[in-house]
């Protein structure tokens, strides 16, 4: 997904310190932005190495695009 997409949804539809639930985490793009963007956030993936692409990607984000 573009980041572009998760930026614009996570900052429509919540506020500073809310929790962003991502069901299908995939890659982490929408956990990544919801960290950028200082939202707390949970995120559920099944295949394990996409989990850690996710976790590796959602707490090094830094910046927006």
């Amino acid at each position: 997904m573009p980041k572009e997409i998760a930026y614009r949804l996570i900052k429509m539809f919540s506020f500073v310190n809310d929790v962003v639930l991502d069901c299908f985490a995939g890659s982490g793009t929408t956990l990544a932005m919801a960290n950028t963007l200082k939202r707390q956030y949970i995120g559920y993936e099944l295949y394990k190495d996409y989990a850690k692409i996710a976790e590796y990607k959602a707490k090094t984000a830094t910046s927006l695009f």
